[in-house]
């Protein structure tokens, strides 16, 4: 994998005239819009880059999607990870969709939603003192949602070349997860994929720190996640007790199964990581390199945090400009 810099440089010959400084770039803009998601049955927010030159003619742009975190929403990754500033750094000529995910996990879930309850007291949510009119969900079909809603709409509001060739998805923690579980299970929608210190093997137990061939994976979807308390509960009812649906949306499970050039992957984790992914990556990195599976891959120290992801954010969307096209 490779990054490409560009360097400019001016040089004269014999010549005393003066020129102008070339104008910088023009910036991208931000901007939020809503839309009718029917796979969940209520209007969602959604965050949008447009990048620099969007506004003044007709070209069409390929279109890369940023997913939220837990507890994070759609007004993130410009907010707190300056999405924006690292795309006008690079000259990014993308446009870049930020859904409202809430806490989904971006999965089709067998949840049951009880909307009007939901609304009146925020039960069925994993923080009941969020904005109910803007959580709260009649379905809990995200997976749809982002696949086919969200695409549809970008693609029918904005000047996006809709093909999968010029189509990726990238995300931290929950959204890196779901980025990759995504690209994967979608590989006809999707070019490439990146994740920021996302959940790269769902079911890994451990060891921690992680040792090659020593892998220990849940296989009983009723034991997931007890030694986290209540996030372990409410990641658990997401997915359900059948073990298969879990494996059907596990990173490293579906990479198994994954050919080289399928899929373009992008995947990063501090060392540091407060939920210890970072032993997740790694064991997603080996699955990948035993697969002969060509992908960009980065531990290096940083925590759980904003931190560590704003600070990386450019690597991602320089690594999906470089493998989408028009």
């Amino acid at each position: 994998m490779r990054y490409l810099l560009v360097a400019a440089l001016a040089c004269s010959s014999g010549s005393s005239a003066k020129t102008e400084p070339a104008a910088p770039p023009p910036k991208g803009r931000v901007e939020t819009k809503t839309f009718h998601s029917d796979a969940l049955g209520v209007d969602k927010s959604v965050v949008v880059y447009l990048p620099g030159g969007y506004d003044a003619g007709t070209k069409r742009y390929p279109v890369f999607y940023y997913l939220h975190g837990l507890g994070g929403d759609e007004t993130n990754w410009t907010q707190v990870g300056h999405l924006d500033e690292a795309a006008d750094a690079i000259g990014l000529q993308a446009i870049v969709v930020m859904p409202d995910g809430d806490d989904s996990f971006f999965i089709d879930s067998p949840a049951t939603i009880d909307y009007d309850k939901c609304i009146a007291d925020g039960s069925g949510l994993f923080f009941p003192d969020r904005p109910h009119h803007a959580t709260c969900v009649k379905k809990n079909d995200y997976e749809t949602y982002i696949t086919k809603d969200l695409i549809g709409w970008a693609d029918k509001t904005y000047r996006t070349v809709a093909t999968r060739d010029a189509r990726a998805i990238a995300g931290l923690s929950m959204g890196g997860y779901g980025a990759l579980m995504l690209g994967m299970r979608h590989p006809d929608l999707f070019a490439a994929s990146a994740s920021h210190s996302g959940v790269d093997a769902l079911l890994y137990k451990g060891p921690h720190p992680y040792v090659a061939g020593k892998v220990d994976l849940e296989s009983d979807a009723k034991e997931w996640g007890k030694a986290i308390g209540g996030m372990g509960d409410w990641i658990r009812s997401r997915f359900g007790d059948d073990i298969e649906n879990w494996r059907a949306h596990d990173p490293a499970a579906l990479a198994g199964k994954l050919d080289n050039g399928k899929l373009a992957l992008y995947l990063d984790c501090g060392t540091e990581d407060d939920f210890l992914l970072n032993d997740e990556a790694l064991y997603l990195h080996d699955i990948l390199v035993a697969r002969h599976v060509d992908h960009s891959y980065f531990l290096g120290p940083g925590r759980h945090d904003f931190h560590f992801w704003a600070a990386r954010v450019g690597k991602s969307l320089a690594f999906l400009r470089d493998h989408t096209k028009v």
